[in-house]
């Protein structure tokens, strides 16, 4: 049976993209319902599906992949042939369970090192280093190998000789941690070509969350299976680039054209413009820190209202929390007390370093909207 939702649920631009039939560059602004939209377009694939072909959504976390999953079957829709989950999962289930004997390194087994166990290793690692510790010991791999998350550059030489011997161990101990086991799929995959021919063949669809926080091995993981499915494999990539927050860590929002290149498919470029979280002057205010050019409009109920905006360079990083409070509060405050009333307070924020004095003291600028009192 054919999935089919009320108008009411989805507006045209949601509606676009879920029924696009190439595969599809999503670029989804905030508030704009990008997880429905993803949520509904899993649903519809499947609906849809005329084989035994599997439709794969790789999601940031496993909580977002259950929520979906939670989602769709209350949509009466059958997830029997759906995967979804966590790129790290991706990578065990589908290529280094079946494929890892190929590598030396997992030949004789392995055993995942969870992120308690990693802490703990490297706490030891660190302790003869001075002003080190295994906050500090962030690493992520791209192409040519590791590289450092730490921003202090007087910490690297202590760190490479950390990693050095922390990854020695792993190897001696059979153990692999979660950048090791994006590093050996990706090698697998380079190295193994058949794999990525025979997942083409298995995958009708790989659906991407939050693609602007996914690294480089990662792109190369999905684009190498699109490629070798040469269009019989489609995609639909969404999130926000200008929402990237780990680029310490290696993750960045690719462009639409670099992802066409890698994959060599057809992708259409598509986009959620609408915002149904924020006034438009609070969405004003946000495009003055965009990094890449985007479209957005309010669309919300609150679209028109003349919310604050206030800000403050001399709060410290560490009294953001308090001052948030005491803003919420002040709104608040104007609200009535009469009856039995549901009140609703929308907040946002952005962190801007104060990088001109090298202090620090990190200038924030809180935005909030008044809340609206609503007689039950």
């Amino acid at each position: 049976m054919m999935f089919a939702w009320d108008a009411r649920e989805l507006n045209p631009e949601q509606v676009d993209a879920i029924e696009e039939p190439s595969s599809v560059f999503l670029i989804a602004c905030p508030g704009s319902g990008k997880t429905r939209t993803l949520t509904y377009k899993i649903a519809y694939e499947l609906s849809r599906r005329t084989d035994k072909r599997i439709v794969v959504a790789i999601t940031y976390t496993h909580r977002a992949a259950d929520e979906i999953r939670e989602r769709i079957e209350g949509m009466g829709v059958d997830t029997s042939g759906l995967w979804i989950g966590t790129i790290h999962s991706f990578c065990l289930e589908w290529i280094i369970k079946p494929y890892g004997i190929y590598l030396p390194e997992l030949a004789r087994g392995y055993r995942i090192l969870d992120r308690h166990d990693c802490e703990l290793m490297l706490e030891r690692l660190c302790a003869p280093y001075s002003g080190v510790t295994h906050w500090d010991c962030d690493y992520y791999f791209n192409e040519s190998g590791y590289h450092l998350g730490c921003v202090d550059a007087w910490k690297h030489e202590a760190l490479h000789k950390i990693l050095r011997e922390y990854f020695r161990e792993l190897e001696e101990a059979r153990q692999i941690d979660f950048e090791l086991i994006l590093w050996h799929a990706h090698n697998l995959m380079r190295e193994q070509a058949h794999i990525a021919s025979l997942l083409s063949q298995v995958f009708s669809y790989i659906l991407v969350d939050e693609y602007q926080d996914t690294k480089e091995i990662q792109y190369s993981l999905v684009t190498a299976i699109l490629r070798e499915g040469g269009g019989r494999t489609k995609t639909f990539i969404v999130g926000d680039p200008n929402q990237a927050i780990y680029g310490s860590l290696g993750g960045y929002a690719i462009s639409v054209a670099d992802f066409r290149t890698a994959a060599c498919i057809p992708i259409k470029k598509m986009a959620l413009s609408r915002n149904y979280r924020s006034s438009q002057r609070i969405i004003s205010y946000f495009s003055n820190f965009n990094v890449h050019a985007t479209s957005i409009a309010s669309a919300g109920e609150n679209a028109k209202f003349p919310s604050t905006v206030s800000y403050n360079r001399h709060l410290p990083l560490a009294d953001l929390h308090d001052e948030l409070a005491r803003l919420i509060k002040s709104s608040l405050s104007g609200s009535s007390s009469q009856g039995d009333l549901r009140t609703r307070a929308m907040v946002d924020f952005a962190g801007l370093d104060d990088t001109q004095t090298g202090s620090n003291v990190t200038g924030s600028a809180v935005r909030w909207t008044r809340p609206r009192t609503v007689q039950q």
